[in-house]
């Protein structure tokens, strides 16, 4: 379960150091594309928001996908994760990984290279001079944008990302992740629903009866 985790948060936040190697030439982008990627991102910057995440792995010598469904809360640069065996804090500075059936917390103060692997909308303020924008000419749709990120380095693990914008509300409904090697993921974004500014995104130890902090920082 945890791999699963952390495989929802890299295909959200995809930046590997192959990605950010300069390359002879590259394609410009769609300058209407990116406009409206940067919306997207913009109105999640804007207000705070809870949302679930339903994502469907499936492995290259798999015929059946892996489901895994998360809660997540959005605000800024802050975020929280949660599934069944572990819950992700971040408050802008402090990461809180806890595991509650072990009764542990991990605290770190991630890098600037290691909040892009884990901030669920990293990929979005991050894309620029890593991928190549454009639209899709394989999906038409009344409702939907559906915008193609391919990265600029062919070297690069993953193939696409592919992430599905409602024309009406500029809310993400749907990301795509197909890699080189055959794997995909797949990612629904539930409706998106306002929640209080200060909504917690710390976690206190002190509130957790006996519990193991490992304290990275």
């Amino acid at each position: 379960m945890k791999r699963i985790v952390i495989m929802i948060i890299s295909t959200l936040t995809i930046t590997s150091v192959a990605a950010q190697k300069p390359t002879t030439r590259r394609i410009k982008s769609d300058s209407k594309a990116i406009a409206i990627l940067d919306k997207a991102a913009e109105k999640i910057n804007q207000s705070a928001c809870s949302t679930t995440l339903k994502m469907s792995i499936k492995e290259p010598d798999s015929n059946k996908p892996t489901v895994e469904t998360l809660e997540a809360r959005l605000s800024g640069s802050k975020f929280y994760l949660k599934n069944k065996e572990m819950e992700v804090f971040f408050d802008g500075k402090t990461q809180w990984v806890y595991y509650p059936n072990l009764n542990e917390v991990t605290i770190t103060t991630p890098t600037t290279k290691e909040l892009q692997e884990t901030s669920p909308i990293g990929f979005i303020k991050s894309y620029k001079g890593i991928y190549r924008v454009d639209f899709d000419p394989t999906v038409v749709s009344d409702k939907e944008y559906a915008i193609a990120l391919l990265p600029h380095d062919k070297s690069n693990d993953l193939f696409r990302i592919r992430v599905f914008i409602n024309k009406s509300t500029n809310n993400i409904t749907k990301i795509e992740s197909a890699f080189r090697n055959g794997q995909r993921i797949d990612i629904e974004v539930g409706s998106y629903r306002p929640i209080p500014s200060n909504s917690t995104f710390t976690f206190d130890p002190r509130q957790y009866k006996g519990i193991s902090v490992n304290d990275m920082r």
